[in-house]
């Protein structure tokens, strides 16, 4: 997110350093929720997880055949860093470093120094109540960190390259990859209610994250203000879309004034009231869903 330039240029020190703590505090409450859910809720019950994950939890166990216990967050660390490096290029720096955050968070998590609350213990048999718990809490943490700029890693760097290029849903892409996997998973352990219990997980996990995530939705922004050509050129500037603007007048207060609207995705909400704020802290502003965009519509890259 590009504060440091344009109209935002002005705006006090305090308020950034407050926008990177609040979405540190979301990288690591979302990376947090995610681990647990892997840790408390998959292991007892010796499901696979979802995306890169998944796949430290299947070398975790071919190791332990070997009696060499190599904790899963190791392999989630190590798997996520060419993914990462991909990011960076194909997604947004700002996106990866957040990301990388979480990784970290994930993998010390994940080492296993953290005990399985009891009441898990007592009902580690019943895999499907842990399939579902595991998906709502799995689901939450990713997409939190998603509709916030970043990711939980793995998988879901590709989804987001892919998405912002061929406008693939996040949800969609990654249940498909997350699928094979369990395929594999179930084959590797020999266990088809392993892949089944896990197909679960990974549906409502999906369910879950495109009901938070809507990164690609598009939006309308009304703006009333009466400093019409410094909110426009701050949109144009900041949020790098067109605008237009009409003249309109308060019916109580009869004052002149314009509407300044532009149609953007809903991620860069947060991004367009923070410009739009810092310009004209008096702004009415107006959020409306809208289904279509037909011309010229450019998603850009995670800011």
């Amino acid at each position: 997110m590009n504060i440091d330039n344009g109209p935002l240029n002005g705006a006090p020190i305090k308020r950034r350093l407050l926008d990177d703590a609040f979405r540190v505090t979301i990288v690591v409450f979302s990376s947090a929720i995610y681990a647990l859910a892997v840790l408390w809720f998959l292991e007892p019950a010796n499901l696979l997880s979802i995306g890169l994950t998944s796949v430290g939890q299947v070398f975790n166990r071919i190791f332990r055949l070997w009696d060499i216990n190599i904790p899963v967050g190791v392999f989630t660390l190590i798997f996520n860093i060419p993914l990462c490096i991909l990011g960076f290029k194909y997604v947004s720096p700002r996106f990866i470093v957040y990301t990388m955050l979480s990784v970290v968070v994930q993998s010390v998590l994940l080492l296993g120094f953290i005990p399985t609350p009891a009441f898990v213990e007592n009902i580690k048999d019943d895999r499907l109540f842990l399939s579902i718990i595991a998906g709502l809490l799995s689901g939450v943490g990713i997409g939190v960190a998603l509709r916030y700029g970043t990711s939980t890693g793995g998988v879901d760097i590709v989804a987001q390259a892919i998405n912002l290029k061929k406008g693939v849903s996040i949800g969609v892409f990654s249940m498909l990859i997350n699928i094979v996997l369990a395929v594999i998973g179930g084959i590797i352990n020999q266990d088809v209610a392993t892949s089944l219990y896990t197909f679960i997980f990974i549906i409502i996990t999906n369910l879950v994250v495109d009901k938070i995530h809507t990164a690609y939705n598009y939006l309308r922004i009304d703006v009333i203000t009466s400093k019409k050509d410094e909110v426009s050129t701050a949109l144009i500037t900041e949020i790098k879309r067109g605008c237009t603007i009409s003249n309109v007048s308060g019916a109580y207060t009869h004052i002149d004034k314009a509407d300044v609207f532009m149609v953007i995705s809903s991620y860069e909400l947060d991004h367009a009231k923070r410009v739009i704020n810092a310009v004209d802290p008096n702004a009415f502003i107006m959020v409306l869903p809208v289904k279509r965009v037909i011309g010229a519509f450019f998603k850009h890259t995670i800011i």
